[in-house]
């Protein structure tokens, strides 16, 4: 009975032994995973600052073109129109009375008495 009390206390501990390296190396493989997808995560940061770089490098580009399109704009000189308006409003006054002359002399023409 010794025998048998000393082969299961054996068996007993292996089965221990075999355990707690199985639940060593469950927990190794869930740290290594775990390390590996940080990093992918540190790897993706990197990625991340650069693109952002990219990005910033773009907006130095679109600020740099919106001050030369606001210097060229202020440089652009708007004609004085005053006199064309006024040159304008001075034709059609003219062009008024002209069809007021023409209205009457139509109508001098429809009088049969009118010589």
């Amino acid at each position: 009975m010794d025998w048998f009390q000393s082969k299961t206390t054996q068996m007993i501990a292996l089965a221990g032994i075999v355990s707690t390296l199985a639940g060593f190396g469950y927990t190794g493989a869930t740290y290594v995973n775990r390390i590996t997808n940080l990093e992918a995560k540190i790897g993706g940061i990197g990625d991340t600052e650069s693109a952002q770089q990219v990005i910033e490098e773009r907006f130095a580009a679109i600020e740099t073109s919106v001050q030369f399109l606001e210097k060229s704009i202020d440089s652009i000189d708007v004609p004085d129109v005053t006199e064309i308006k006024t040159d304008i409003a001075t034709i059609k006054a003219d062009l008024e009375s002209l069809d007021s002359n023409l209205t009457k002399l139509e109508n001098k023409n429809d009088n049969p008495l009118n010589g």
